[in-house]
């Protein structure tokens, strides 16, 4: 994974994600309403928070406006960190902490994809609009998950065995997330490229990620339950008991003694 791929993997998960609030929609606010919408639309939200029109608020917003104007899959919605009636919405990010103006990006599954803090060039806000497949990775390691990422060979739709058992050990499957795509597919080019993963092979390839952004490894089909559990371990990432299996294996080491 690149240097890219990894700061925005870790940066996210400290912002709230607004996937899963249980709000009533009469309880929300004009900015939450609007985040709604985008994503009932399959929009990315560009929320602007700002202290007042100042001259980088207003350079932010124009940068904004001049590069999103013509996409149909993009919204934005300024919040003004001092409006007691976006407060949810302001905690949720922990705004008042960011250096202002700030603009944080939602996918339409409530993935944060981005925060741009001061400053943003077009490129940026370009770039900030991810992929289905990125925003999937993204939502599951912000929500806490390990991601097991499957880059298929067109026309097929299976995966690995050793995906599949690791997903359903019970050690695993609640915080595990598997995400399937085209390796052929032009819209998740870039995130492949970045993820440095061949989508050229006749049989998928995985991509083994865990919170909040660590690239395990990258493997082929043939990839077993055991190594992908022994990898988990190695990192730290699989549980707290010492006397884990996958702990032994990885570490080679004897049981504990209690």
């Amino acid at each position: 994974m690149t240097r890219t791929v990894l700061t925005l993997l870790t940066l996210c998960p400290l912002f709230a994600s607004l996937a899963g609030q249980a709000t009533n929609a009469a309880d929300l606010s004009p900015g939450q309403r609007v985040v709604a919408s985008a994503a009932q639309n399959n929009q990315f939200t560009f929320i602007l928070f700002h202290r007042g029109k100042d001259a980088a608020t207003q350079n932010m917003h124009q940068v904004l406006q001049t590069t999103l104007a013509e996409r149909q899959d993009a919204v934005i919605v300024p919040i003004q960190i001092g409006d007691a009636g976006e407060q949810a919405l302001i905690e949720q990010f922990d705004a008042t902490r960011t250096p202002m103006p700030a603009v944080a990006v939602l996918a339409p599954n409530g993935a944060v994809t981005s925060v741009f803090p001061q400053r943003v060039v077009s490129q940026q806000l370009t770039a900030a609009i991810v992929s289905p497949g990125q925003a999937a990775c993204l939502k599951a390691l912000q929500d806490q998950k390990i991601v097991l990422l499957c880059a298929q060979p067109e026309g097929s739709r299976t995966v690995p065995d050793g995906v599949r058992q690791f997903q359903a050990d019970a050690l695993f499957k609640d915080r595990t997330q598997v995400v399937t795509v085209q390796a052929n597919n032009p819209d998740e080019a870039r995130f492949l490229h970045q993820l440095r993963m061949r989508t050229d092979q006749p049989t998928s390839v995985v991509a083994f990620m865990a919170p909040p952004g660590v690239m395990m490894g990258i493997y082929n089909a043939d990839v077993t339950y055991d190594i992908l559990a022994q990898k988990l371990a190695a990192a730290g990432k699989c549980c707290d008991d010492p006397n884990c299996r996958h702990h032994r294996a990885a570490g080679g080491k004897n049981p504990t003694r209690r």
